[in-house]
Formats: structure tokens, C-alpha cells, sequence
């Protein structure tokens, strides 16, 4: 939730109860958010989840959408007015990696839930896959013949730096040079 910014009573209870998810996936890892946890750190009513959330996995699907919302505005706006290609790529990258360090609960989320059958398919990597397929047209405008499979790989290699830097605490400059330098910038 945005600092100053009002919101009508139910949307500020739901987001207060995704910034509590988003925490205590941070503290606890997602094996260790439960409802519970959530509505004590939210401070409302085990009811309250539900009248938001049909159930955790409904939940922890839309502490992701939110995430992902947060990136795709970042990227827009990094983005505008530039042509594709390169430059936009890899500011794309960048609001993706500056996100992920601003959101770490859930990128934490987001790593966990790749290896967790429960929530590894459906909306959550959907959401992966459109992310990767927006450098197609900015590769394609760079001369790739196979832009689908680069789209693909550099999203992967941004995925490795985010958890670099999700470790690390911080952004690795060296790392977000060699992007750079990957994509002949």
C-alpha cells in the first residue's frame, strides 16, 4: 500500500492484509504463512481473510498478481517513449530487479512458490511467462532470429540476479552491468 493514499475501508483492509503476507512470507518463508499469522499481523478478524480470500492459495495468488502489477507499472514507466530493442530491455530488467528488492516478501513467495506444486501453475506462471514474452518484440527489433528462446533466457538471467540481490540485500551493480553488456549495450 502507497504511503498517504486513502482507500475505501475494504480495499485498505485487504491490502493491509497482503502487506502482512508479504512480511511474515519474508520472516517465515511460505511454508510457514498461515491464516493465522496473517490476520494477528494484520490486526482484524480470522472472518475478515475470508470475506477477501476464498482460501491461502487464493491469497498467496493475489499477494503475486499485486507484485506483478507493481513490476509491469515500473516497467511501463521506465519504458516510455523508448523504441524496442536493447535499451528497453534492459530498463525493463532493471524496474523488475528494483521492484523485487522493494517487494522481497514476495519475491521470497515467488521463489519458494516455483518449487511448490500447490501454486507452481495456473495464474502465477502465466504471469512468469507474459513477463518474458514482452522482450520478443523488442528482440526481434534487435535482428534475433530465435527471439522467443533469448526472451526466454534473459529472463532467466534476470530471474538469477534478483535472487543475487535478494540474498545480497541490495542491488549488484556488476551483475546488472553484465545484463547490459549481454545485450550488447
Amino acid at each position: 500500500m502507497a504511503a498517504g493514499v486513502q482507500m475505501p475501508g475494504a480495499l485498505q483492509t485487504r491490502e493491509a492484509l497482503l502487506d502482512a503476507g508479504a512480511a511474515l512470507v519474508e520472516q517465515h518463508g511460505l511454508g510457514g504463512l498461515s491464516v493465522n499469522m496473517v490476520v494477528a499481523q494484520a490486526g482484524v478478524a480470522k472472518g475478515t481473510f475470508y470475506v477477501h480470500f476464498k482460501d491461502r492459495a487464493t491469497f498467496v495468488d493475489a499477494m503475486h498478481k499485486r507484485f506483478h502489477g507493481r513490476v509491469q507499472a515500473a516497467v511501463d514507466q521506465a519504458v516510455e517513449g523508448l523504441e524496442p530493442g536493447a535499451e528497453r530491455i534492459f530498463r525493463s530488467t532493471e524496474a523488475y530487479l528494483d521492484v523485487s528488492l522493494a517487494n522481497r516478501g514476495v519475491k521470497a513467495l515467488s521463489l519458494e512458490a516455483r518449487s511448490d506444486p500447490t501454486v507452481q501453475g495456473g495464474p502465477m506462471a502465466a504471469r512468469r511467462e507474459r513477463l518474458a514474452a514482452a522482450g520478443v518484440a523488442d528482440l526481434k527489433a534487435m535482428g534475433w532470429d530465435d527471439a522467443e528462446a533469448a526472451a526466454q533466457l534473459i529472463a532467466a538471467m534476470t530471474r538469477e540476479i534478483s535472487v543475487l540481490e535478494f540474498d545480497a540485500g541490495c542491488p549488484l551493480p556488476a551483475s546488472r552491468r553484465v545484463l547490459k553488456r549481454f545485450l550488447g549495450i
